[in-house]
């Protein structure tokens, strides 16, 4: 999946001026560092059709990579095959 502006989308290029520099992230924490490691490893084994779509959202600076993917858990029943 291509993320792209909604001029892209209408045929139009996209504005330089449409997205404006965005600010250097804050330095995280040890622990906040190896939160973000596991969600990432986690996303990889579990959904790693996701990493790309990741990927694109960070190269549009809509997230700020990885760091912003939060809340990774398997739900109850989904890896036994239940409905």
């Amino acid at each position: 999946m291509v993320v792209k502006s909604y001029a892209e989308a209408k045929g139009r290029p996209p504005s330089p001026a449409a997205r404006p520099a965005a600010a250097a992230p804050r330095t995280l924490t040890d622990a906040e560092r190896a939160a973000v490691a596991a969600n990432k490893f986690f996303v990889e084994a579990h959904l790693p059709e996701l990493v790309p779509f990741v990927k694109e959202l960070h190269a549009e600076g809509l997230i700020d990579g990885w760091r912003a993917v939060r809340h990774c858990r398997l739900l109850k029943g989904a890896d036994d095959g239940a409905g």
